[in-house]
């Protein structure tokens, strides 16, 4: 039985958010009006929210933190 993926939606969303970012540089000329632009970078602004919550509840986010007995360098 072959083990489930799972998948890094965080880093995929923030992937997503990075391009709506860069749309209006790439797709609209310089002088063109604001609201435009705002309109991508409030979508933006919500996918990186959604990105950051989504990579803080993959599993292992919140890691191991090691006491000091644990390490292997303490002798």
């Amino acid at each position: 039985m072959r083990a489930r993926r799972a998948w890094p939606w965080g880093t995929i969303v923030a992937v997503i958010a990075a391009a709506v970012f860069a749309a209006p540089t790439v797709l609209l000329p310089a002088d063109s009006p604001v609201g435009p632009k705002l309109v991508f970078i409030v979508v933006g602004s919500v996918l990186l929210a959604a990105a950051i919550a989504l990579t803080r509840s993959e599993p292992g986010a919140t890691g191991s933190h090691a006491t000091e007995g644990d390490d292997d360098l303490s002798s």
